[in-house]
Parts: structure tokens; sequence; C-alpha cells
């Protein structure tokens, strides 16, 4: 089995890379280092994993230049240390693969929207608890999602170039609604 960081070196390597490529390089990669063939379902279990620690994203293929089809695809995510399998070179020769670039000024445009929708559905959370309807339980579920989204944000416009400054009204004012449910809960 590939780890988090081999997948996020073999996606770096190439650019993006879509779910079916990630299978066929892990099978050759399996087959090289004489190990058992990684089953589907543990492959697509380590890419989820690896997503919700963005070490790798996905993007669409209208964000990977030259993509025909409209398959999601994975790249190198903000959080990524990539480790490339040596016996990468020989594998991408063996399948013919090539490196695809991908236009992260609309990553960008798309991952703005993304934190956008996150901070919206945050907002309506706060705002579906009435004066009285919060408890301390969901104030701490709440500060958890705010401070999810808030490291999201600085994980993203750090790694994006140039950043997604025109999402810092939403997270301030997710931040100030946060406040005063708070408050009008006195805790």
């Amino acid at each position: 089995m590939i780890t988090k960081d081999e997948l996020a070196g073999i996606i770096d390597v190439l650019g993006a890379a879509t779910i079916e490529e990630i299978r066929l390089i892990a099978h050759e990669l399996a087959e090289i280092r004489r190990l058992e063939v990684v089953d589907s379902g543990d492959l697509e279990q380590l890419c989820e994993s690896a997503l919700g620690k963005h070490l790798i994203e996905t993007v669409s293929s209208e964000e990977v230049e030259g993509a025909g089809s409209d398959e999601t695809y994975y790249i190198s995510g903000p959080n990524a240390f990539p480790d490339i399998p040596h016996e990468l070179s020989e594998i991408i020769d063996i399948l013919e693969l090539s490196k695809r670039e991908v236009d992260m000024s609309k990553v960008s445009k798309s991952f703005s929207s993304r934190l956008k929708q996150r901070a919206k559905r945050l907002n309506d959370k706060i705002d579906s608890f009435s004066g009285e309807s919060a408890n301390a339980a969901d104030l701490t579920r709440l500060e958890k999602r705010y401070s999810d989204l808030l490291n999201l944000y600085y994980d993203y416009d750090f790694w994006l170039p140039g950043g997604i400054s025109d999402i810092e009204d939403k997270i301030l004012d997710v931040s100030e609604r946060l406040e005063q449910l708070k408050s009008a809960q006195a805790i």
C-alpha cells in the first residue's frame, strides 16, 4: 500500500491525476515492490483520508489544462509533503503518462467559492439557533466548525497564488455572529 505522502508525491509529479490513474500507478508500484495489489476500496479510503487532511485536493477537468473529459482530478494540497516513490519514473514510462498543467488561478476561484459556501452554511447554522436554543455542546461544535473554516482559509490563502482575500469579510461575519450567539447565551 502506498502512503499518503507517496500519494501526494505521485500526484505532484503528474500535476493532476484521476482515481483510475492512481489505481494503475498503485498497481504497478505494488508489482515492482512485490507487494499485494491495493484493493480499490482501500485506495479510495486513502484518497478520502488524504483529502480530509488537505494533503491532496480535488479539482474539475475545467481547472486542468488539456483535460478532455468531465472527470475529477486530484492535485497536491496545501498540507502535502510529497514523497516521490523512486520507481515512479519507470511507472510513468510504462503507463505512458505525462504531466498535466493545472490552472491555479481557476483553482483559486473554485476554492474561494467553496470556502464562501462553507461560511454561508455555518452562518445559516448559527442563525438557526434562537436566543435560548443553543447549548454548550452546540456552541462547541459551532466553534470547532469556525476554527476549521479559519484554518482552511489560512492554508488555502498561503497555498494559492494570489491568495483568496475575497472571503475575509465572510469569515469575519461568521466570527461576529458566533460571538453574538455566545453573548446571548452568556457563555
